[in-house]
């Protein structure tokens, strides 16, 4: 007599934890006068090897990667995107300046398969503040 189903079943349920260990629990975007303020959540840190941050605008065919950030146990993140009005220079890949509204993509890399999220930043920025990141883009 054979008993491999419960086995089988206890083996496949293991593996299915293992690719979703964590968990997003808050992944926002928001302007912050001149910068966007990019916030992330997760439950759990277990096989959480780092955090991938890439932003796309609305005319963009793809997502550029504008931040990388590791694993360091407080579960809760921060990034300001400070050349969303960028138009050269700078170690980061800016957008056009008019290329809003923007969408940011957030992966979650660990030994599993990896986990990405999307969240849309709400409403377009203010002719003033476009006007400040580019004013402050040139003393960088």
């Amino acid at each position: 007599m054979r008993r491999s189903g419960p086995v089988a079943l206890l083996l496949v349920l293991w593996s299915v934890a293992v690719v979703y260990a964590a968990t997003l629990t808050v992944f926002t975007a928001a302007y912050s006068g001149a910068m966007v303020q990019v916030d992330w959540e997760v439950n759990t840190e277990t096989d959480v090897t780092g955090f991938e941050l890439a932003r796309k605008g609305a005319t963009e065919t793809s997502y550029t990667v504008v931040n990388t950030t590791a694993v360091t146990g407080m579960r809760h993140y921060q990034y300001l995107d400070a050349n969303v009005y960028r138009t050269t220079g700078g170690t980061t890949p800016a957008p056009s300046a008019g290329n809003g509204p923007y969408t940011y993509r957030l992966t979650v890399r660990g030994p599993g398969a990896d986990q990405s999220y999307l969240t849309g930043l709400a409403g377009t920025p203010s002719a003033v503040q476009r006007s400040w990141g580019t004013i402050k883009s040139m003393f960088r």
